[in-house]
């Protein structure tokens, strides 16, 4: 992606590999990196809605006196189909906020403890479903079909340009594959947060690769009322500052550079707890909103650390050491020659946002949910190949565990997405 500005800066830009394989449409000529993208997301995800669809006929009547534990704001009937099914768990509450706001019932009225629960769920993604629906009188499941499918594009093609510019075409197309296929993938499709927040993400990384600080501290501010994983990307903006530091006698870095890499990495690590102080002025101070849930500072509060706590309670410290060794792991493979192409910014986050999980998130099933955001992970299996070229054996690695992503959608959607009389067990989205 070409940089405008100083002549310094576009030297420090990476050189691109001429991509192959343009798209021509009449007069429109569409490059690799806009069509593969586009393709590879409209294909998983027309996948994903016949998936959907026929498992939708194994949901039960909602709400129902069976699982009284499962929150429903719009009630279904048996096998409500495709649309209703998309609106299940995390997107009730979102449909009551989108429908509703985030409002409370009277003081000391019935409900008002179970109403707080709300402000667990941020508010970018229902606020701009809901602001579709005042617009376009179009009902809550259509709405999310629409902000979904069209974030999760925008995020494919900015997934590839964040890999492209210094890997290649076969990484960047490897990664975007990986995603669509990915076993929680049909999430992004849902009424869910995870379109939205892998859009920003990826952004933000590209953003901090680009040396467009400003900008990357508003696209961190939004991810921030999405979902709370900012932090990470403090540690990415700090190794891509002392790199840049590194460089610095060949790369000089601008004050106002500097201001803003400082300005980026304060905002990322800080924002976590934005939600969480609006809320607390909202409600008054009630602190049973669990608006900090999946925080660092909610988790420090609680004295607890995610798998470290859980490991340590169920298994004994031998867990412990493990979780430790994987951290370990991680960082080093993350310095490795194997991810070398992928660029510091994707490198970092590579290392830092599992890591974050394992001391913030809960062992559930919700963690499949969450890695969806962890996109390099599954790079591990194309590493860095020479940019421009297509290892012909690690091409059949990225197609089978594709194929293999895809097939188990399937029992994912069936177990998890779908509520049956068996609801209530560990798989949950």
């Amino acid at each position: 992606m070409t940089v405008t500005g100083s002549a310094k800066a576009a030297s420090a830009e990476p050189a691109r590999t001429a991509a192959p394989g343009t798209l021509h449409v009449g007069r429109l000529n569409v490059p690799l990196s806009i069509w593969l993208p586009l393709a590879a997301f409209a294909l998983t995800r027309l996948y994903s809605f016949a998936v959907i669809s026929w498992a939708a006929r194994k949901q039960v009547a909602l709400p129902s006196a069976a699982h009284p534990g499962i929150y429903q704001f719009a009630a279904h009937p048996t096998s409500p189909g495709y649309l209703a099914l998309i609106t299940n768990w995390d997107g009730q509450w979102y449909q009551r906020i989108a429908t509703l706001g985030y409002h409370l019932p009277a003081h000391g009225a019935p409900g008002l403890k179970d109403a707080l629960r709300m402000y667990a769920f941020l508010p970018l993604f229902p606020t701009v479903v809901g602001a579709m629906m005042t617009w376009a009188g179009l009902s809550f499941a259509v709405c999310v079909t629409i902000v979904n499918v069209t974030a999760g594009a925008a995020a494919m093609v900015v997934m590839f340009a964040l890999l492209e510019r210094t890997a290649g075409w076969f990484v960047a197309s490897a990664a975007v594959l990986f995603t669509c296929c990915f076993v929680a993938a049909p999430l992004l499709q849902a009424a869910y947060a995870e379109s939205i927040a892998l859009l920003l993400v990826c952004t933000v990384l590209l953003l901090v690769a680009q040396r467009r600080y400003g900008w990357a501290v508003v696209a961190v501010v939004l991810l921030s009322l999405t979902r709370l994983v900012t932090p990470p990307l403090a540690v990415v903006v700090i190794v891509h500052a002392v790199m840049r530091f590194r460089n610095r006698t060949q790369d000089p870095i601008g004050r106002g550079e500097a201001v803003w890499m400082a300005v980026l990495a304060v905002v990322s690590a800080a924002s976590v707890s934005l939600w969480s102080t609006i809320t607390t002025v909202i409600t008054s101070g009630v602190k049973t909103t669990g608006a900090s849930r999946a925080s660092v500072s909610g988790a420090v509060t609680a004295g607890r650390f995610g798998w470290f706590t859980n490991a340590d309670e169920h298994i004994g410290w031998v867990a412990v050491v493990g979780l430790a060794l994987l951290v370990v792991l991680l960082v080093a493979l993350a310095l490795s020659p194997w991810t070398r192409s992928w660029g510091v910014e994707v490198r970092t986050w590579f290392a830092a946002y599992p890591t974050y999980l394992l001391f913030v998130a809960g062992v559930d099933g919700g963690i499949l949910r969450y890695l969806l955001l962890g996109f390099p992970l599954s790079l591990l299996m194309v590493g860095s190949p020479k940019p421009g070229t297509v290892p012909h054996k690690r091409a059949v690695l990225v197609v089978a565990a594709s194929v293999i992503g895809l097939a188990l959608q399937i029992p994912w959607v069936t177990h998890a997405l779908v509520v049956t009389q068996y609801a209530g067990k560990p798989w949950l989205p």
